[in-house]
């Protein structure tokens, strides 16, 4: 007798192993077409989901991961990362954020998928985080910045050329590390990148950019090892994440700007993008961003800049600027 399997509507799906739904859960995002660094970061956050409950979709339900929310408030900066040694500062609330953000799409899937009948975690809100004023790199950095390159050698013309790129685009590193020499219109000052939800878009950059990347390939670009990338190592393979943190990281020492990190430099070209006149929606495109929550923060963040620096024009300190010897009594 061979025993009858059940239909999907029959089986006990709660004995599965949340280890298989999340994997599962990976090979849809990737069919999906999520970046990889989407998708990195959805199975660190899911790994350590389970690493810490673990058990089967039975036990994930919205106690459990209020409980799991919880733990992770509590714990110190890196706690649990396959890569990064723990440091003794808390995790910030952004981060506990994203862990809640990560497993309420999880739980959207499961829901999608009929492995569970409702969304479990529907009634699941990610704590508050403040709203921190985003830095940006001043006019001063970002000149030690630039003298720290010699452009007259092959990894110091390159160097500088990402830098400028960067300063000059607002690009996401996996934005940076993949586009390829076709992708570049020198000539015309512009530059075809595939961001995330592997959407197309053009980004202009300036003059000196394009000459620093002219020169850059031209005469500096070691012969590749069948790829089209346009950075490369010194023996023709495309630059990694690792190798552009650790660029990052040898710049912050020499120009000391010991907070300097790519996303600094996204940070300031939005900023001084909007300074200099630039609309919010022209700037959204240029970020590729889904919606203008995130390129508003930045409107408000020049918006908070234009306040102070109009306080430097208040028409009441530069009228006692001028009467200042007249004794009005006034401090």
């Amino acid at each position: 007798m061979f025993k009858k399997i059940p239909n999907w509507h029959q089986m006990d799906k709660g004995a599965i192993s949340l280890e298989t739904l999340v994997k599962e859960y990976i090979t849809t995002c990737r069919l999906e077409g999520k970046s990889p660094q989407t998708i990195r970061g959805y199975r660190e956050k899911l790994g350590r989901f389970v690493r810490t409950v673990g058990g089967t979709l039975a036990d994930f339900n919205l106690p459990t991961v209020r409980a799991y929310v919880g733990l992770l408030q509590e714990s110190r900066k890196y706690e649990g990362h396959p890569r990064h040694s723990v440091r003794e500062e808390p995790v910030s609330m952004m981060t506990v954020r994203n862990h809640v953000r990560v497993l309420t799409a999880f739980a959207s899937w499961l829901e999608r998928e009929e492995y569970t009948k409702t969304n479990m975690l529907a009634k699941l809100r990610p704590p508050k985080a403040p709203r921190k004023v985003m830095q940006t790199l001043t006019p001063e950095e970002i000149a030690r910045i630039l003298a720290c390159f010699n452009t007259n050698t092959a990894t110091g013309c390159r160097n500088a050329a990402i830098m400028c790129l960067l300063l000059d685009t607002g690009l996401r590193c996996g934005e940076l590390l993949q586009f390829k020499r076709a992708d570049l219109h020198l000539e015309d000052g512009w530059l075809k990148v595939m961001g995330k939800g592997q959407k197309e878009r053009i980004v202009p950059f300036g003059n000196r950019c394009a000459r620093l990347m002219q020169r850059y390939i031209n005469h500096f670009r070691p012969d590749s090892n069948g790829t089209d990338v346009v950075f490369l190592n010194i023996v023709g393979e495309p630059l990694t994440e690792t190798a552009i943190s650790s660029l990052f990281h040898r710049i912050s020492m020499k120009a000391n700007i010991p907070r300097l990190h790519i996303h600094l430099c996204r940070h300031t070209f939005a900023t001084n993008y909007l300074i200099g006149g630039g609309d919010s929606l022209t700037l959204q495109r240029i970020l590729g961003h889904e919606t203008l929550e995130m390129t508003r923060r930045y409107v408000d963040q020049v918006a908070s800049q234009v306040t102070v620096l109009r306080t430097r024009h208040s028409p009441v300190d530069k009228l006692f600027g001028r009467n200042a010897q007249r004794g009005t009594g006034w401090p």
